[in-house]
Parts: structure tokens; C-alpha cells; sequence
């Protein structure tokens, strides 16, 4: 190597000037092992943070170019809503002019990916060999509203997850956007809270090993109205075929897709069958009982005609005002003291296990879906586990099926069903199909109890969304099922709503995260009947 002109060597030159990009004493002995010895111990998975990891007045350039030169694009899908650029290994792609206005990123995206910094984290991670010419990153921006759900980071050959925050200004708890990681209570299946939360924090990094089936973690979403919670995130990869360390197929794990279907596959409970033959039509008593819960508009013959036919047209229908109302203000009072009880009407973040009291426990696992589920043994001293026991009794009878029999022209020949509460802030689930090829009847009583059109724009999720299953499969959860294209029905969250929906095989569906913004919890009772060939 021809020696510089001052003596030195190039690269030990190169290598100086790549450390004047870090923190001072970053790659020294003694921090390093600090830092290896803390994420060894670290729970629930190898990972740690770095405070000041990057020279403040590069970051602080990074910024500006960011919001001065970058353009985001807003994503949503049922996993995640998030503002993100391009990747900025298309940064050498650019025109001249347009990586001239970027000299900062550049410079910070050679620091991140140089020798120095890889073996670093190689080092204190414990990860083994990295790739040297595999690398992501992409500068995402959480405004309010924005969120990741839970997921493990395991595709193709991912091997280390990194976050460099950048938040515009101070930040607090109270405005969200926290990394979450959750411990598992076995292979494949995260606990249904976090044990760890680390808020964003100025020049902050934070990486952990990507462990297949292990290493679950979410975003939280952001409630501060006015702030932006930027970050530059990515991952480092295991040796690409060529490279020192590579091994042939050296990531083996259960796709980030069979994760989310499999626990769902796992934990469906049988149909109850029913025990009588089905009459398609009403008797007197039918009506008698119909006539104590429901509205009796759809006990009258024109109307039950008219329903009959635009289900029978479109395979779907909505039913408002569905309850009868007094049956229904008895409903929303319960529901709406409960929501106030639990400081889910406020717009704030609420805390993990809020509103588990009566008969309502949580229901998991949170990488396919999180909300309350009402248990199946009585409880007369507290309000909606009573309510919604004393509802899921009367759906599930004769009198009911026969009802649904003249509505949809079909016969369920079987049931099965559940109360749920969706709480601001914390529950969804994702999208999953049935196994079983053959179509399903849904019918779902949604109870949302105040603010109906907040819940009408979608705006604050809770809708319930149907689409038609892609043909390609993706494991990436970043972009599960993404195209809008697909999407055959949407269903906001109702007020005393009766939603009936023929679900065809092939079919996908998924109720969307419920936002802390939302003006209470989603409420509802949601049956799925099984059909006579």
C-alpha cells in the first residue's frame, strides 16, 4: 500500500476518520465489553442502546437534509401505518445534483455501514460474521397515529435490527412511539405484553439480535399530535454467498407469515353443532323472543324480504340499529362507563392489561391478534360481562339461526363465537383465512358506543376489512398483503350493528388496529357458522 503523504497509510487514515463519525471511546476495549457483558444479560433478548452514538453535528445535518430534500410516503396495511423513504442503498443511484443535496445521509450511511462499525457490532452482539455488502436502511418518520405491530424481523437473511433516533424534540412516554419487546411463552408464540419499553431519544441507537421465533418487538403507536418521531432503521445480514462467513441456508426460522396463521390455525375451537333440523321459516314463538331483543322492523315481512335480497345480491349486508333500544342504551351505558373507567375516551396511550377485570382476559397471541375476550362462565357482579353473556346466549339459539336461515337463504348447520372488546392503543387482529376450503357465514353484532361517525371515517381503525388473498406469497411482514386492490369490503365499526357477511374461500380478514385517538374501545360479538353443503 503506498504510504500518504504525511507517512501514514491510507486506510489507517480512512479508518480515523470513519471513528470521528461515532462517539468518542465507542471502540474501545473497555466500552465494548461493557457493552457485550450488558446485552448477554439483557432480557427478554440480546439487545441494548447507545446514547450519542453518532457526532451531533452530523445527525443534526441528516436531519435537515431529511426533511429538506426527502420525500415520504405514507404506508398502511393491517400491520403497521408508518411514513417511509426508499431504501438509501439507492442513494448512488441518484442524479449528481441530487446526491449533492444529500452530502450528510451519505456520509452517515458510509459510517453505519463501514468495517469499523460492522465488526463492532459483530463483536458486542455475539452475532457472528456480517455482510459486507448487504445492508438496509431507510429513514421512517411515526406521526401521530403510526404504529408497528408485532413481529420477530425474521426474513431472508436479516441477522441484526438497528434504530438510530432522531425525534425532532424532546421526548416523553406519554407521546408514544416506544420499541416494545415481548418475551415468548414458547418458540413462536410472544407473551401477550411487553417486559421491555425504550422511547425514542435523541442520537440514540438501539439493535438486537434478529432470533427466529424470539425476537418479537413492536412500535407503539404515536399520540403527541406535533411531533415526528424520525429514525433511520435497518439491518445488518448474515455473509452473502462469496463472503467470508457465509454458510449455505445458515437462517433457519418460521416465516414471519406462518407465525401469524399458525397460533390462529392452533387455537380455533370446534363448531357446536346444532341439534335440531333447520325450518326456514318463523313460528309465532320465534317472534315472541325475537321481539325481546331486536329491532322490530326486522320482524316485519318486508323488511326481512328486502334484506334477504340485497344479501342474496351482494353476499353481504349491514343491519343498523339492530338491538331493540332499550336493550341498546343498556348496552352503551355499560360500555361507555367502562371505557371512562379504563381512560380509553381520553385519546391517551392506556397501560398494557388495561380493562382485564370480570369475566374479560386477554387473547393472543399479539403476532396475529390482541383484544379482550369474554370468558364463558357467568358473572352477574360486573356490567358488560353480564350484558354480553346474556347477548352471546341468545344468538346462539334456535330461534336466532332460523332468523339468519330467512335472511340469507342459507343453512348453518354449526357455530362458534366470542365477545371481544378492542382497547385504544393496543388491539387488532391480522389478516388470517379459513384453512377449511369451503365458504363461512359471518355475522358479527358490533356495540361501538359513542361518536358513530369518528368510527364511520375509518380514520381511528376498528373497521373490519375483507380482501381477496394474493396469489404470490410474501413473508415479509413490512408489506403483508399492502395493495388496496384487493380489498372486496370494508366495515367501520358500528353503533348496534348487525354485519352478515358471506365469506367465500380464498378470503382474507382482519379488524384494524384500534387507535389510542379512537373514542373508545370496539365492542363486539363476532360468530362465524358453519354451512350444510
Amino acid at each position: 500500500m503506498a504510504p500518504s503523504s504525511t507517512g501514514e497509510p491510507q486506510a489507517k487514515r480512512q479508518k480515523v476518520c470513519i471513528q470521528d463519525k461515532f462517539r468518542p471511546g465507542l471502540f474501545d476495549k473497555s466500552f465494548r465489553d461493557m457493552l457485550r457483558n450488558s446485552i448477554q444479560s439483557s432480557k427478554p433478548y440480546p439487545h441494548c442502546k447507545v446514547s450519542n452514538l453518532i457526532d451531533q453535528d452530523l445527525l443534526r445535518r441528516v436531519q435537515q437534509e431529511i426533511y429538506k430534500h426527502l420525500h415520504f410516503t405514507t404506508k398502511e396495511t393491517d400491520i403497521y401505518k408508518v411514513n417511509q423513504t426508499g431504501d438509501l442503498a439507492n442513494l448512488d443511484g441518484l442524479s449528481d445534483l441530487e446526491q449533492l443535496r444529500l452530502p450528510a445521509l451519505r456520509e452517515l450511511r458510509e459510517a453505519l455501514s463501514s468495517d469499523i462499525f460492522r465488526n463492532f457490532v459483530s463483536d458486542v452482539t455475539g452475532c457472528g460474521a456480517l455482510s459486507s455488502t448487504q445492508m438496509d436502511m431507510s429513514v421512517n418518520t411515526y406521526t401521530a397515529g403510526c404504529h408497528l405491530l408485532n413481529h420477530d424481523d425474521v426474513i431472508g437473511t436479516r441477522r441484526v435490527s438497528f434504530i438510530l433516533y432522531m425525534p425532532d424534540e424532546p421526548w416523553y412516554p406519554s407521546d408514544g412511539g416506544a420499541l416494545e419487546l415481548y418475551p415468548v411463552t414458547e418458540r413462536d408464540t410472544p407473551a401477550n405484553e411487553p417486559t421491555v419499553s425504550v422511547p425514542p431519544e435523541w442520537n440514540q441507537f438501539c439493535m438486537f439480535t434478529v432470533l427466529p421465533g424470539y425476537s418479537f418487538h413492536s412500535v407503539e403507536e404515536v399520540v403527541a399530535e406535533e411531533k415526528r418521531r424520525l429514525s433511520i432503521q435497518g439491518w445488518f445480514h448474515f455473509p452473502q454467498e462469496g463472503e467470508d462467513g457465509y454458510v449455505e441456508q445458515s437462517v433457519i426460522g418460521i416465516p414471519s407469515l406462518q407465525q401469524i396463521e399458525k397460533p390462529l390455525d392452533a387455537q380455533q375451537e370446534p363448531f357446536c353443532e346444532y341439534t335440531t333440523e333447520l325450518t326456514a321459516t318463523l313460528t309465532k314463538e320465534d317472534r315472541e323472543i325475537l321481539a325481546d331483543w331486536i329491532n322490530p322492523d326486522y320482524l316485519k315481512a318486508e323488511f326481512l324480504t328486502k334484506i334477504s335480497d340485497k344479501f342474496i345480491e351482494d353476499s353481504a349486508v349491514q343491519l343498523k340499529k339492530f338491538l331493540k333500544e332499550e336493550l341498546w342504551q343498556e348496552i352503551a351505558t355499560a360500555t361507555l362507563e367502562a371505557d371512562r373507567c379504563d381512560g380509553l375516551t381520553d385519546g391517551k396511550m392506556p397501560p398494557h392489561g388495561v380493562g382485564v377485570r370480570g369475566n374479560w382476559f386477554v387473547q393472543g397471541p399479539p403476532v396475529s391478534q390482541r383484544f379482550l375476550r369474554l370468558s364463558n362462565e357467568s358473572h352477574k357482579e360486573e356490567k358488560t360481562s353480564n350484558i354480553f353473556q346474556r347477548l352471546r346466549s341468545f344468538l346462539e339459539t334456535d330461534t336466532f339461526r332460523r332468523w339468519l336461515a330467512v335472511v340469507s337463504d342459507l343453512e348453518p348447520k354449526g357455530y362458534r363465537g366470542m365477545a371481544r372488546r378492542f382497547r385504544p392503543g393496543h388491539d387488532f387482529t391480522l389478516a388470517t383465512m379459513h384453512q377449511k376450503n369451503r365458504p363461512f357465514l359471518d355475522v358479527t353484532l358490533c356495540l361501538a358506543s359513542q361518536e358513530a361517525e369518528k368510527w364511520e371515517s375509518c380514520e381511528y381503525g376498528g373497521y373490519e376489512c375483507y380482501m381477496a388473498a394474493g396469489e404470490e406469497e410474501n413473508d415479509d411482514p413490512a408489506t403483508y398483503r399492502s395493495s388496496d386492490e384487493g380489498v372486496l369490503l370494508t366495515i367501520p365499526a358500528g353503533s348496534n350493528e348487525l354485519s352478515i357477511v358471506l365469506r367465500d374461500e380464498g378470503v382474507i380478514r382482519f379488524i384494524k388496529y384500534v387507535s389510542a385517538r379512537a373514542p373508545g374501545a370496539r365492542w363486539d360479538i363476532a360468530y362465524e357458522f358453519d354451512l350444510a353443503a
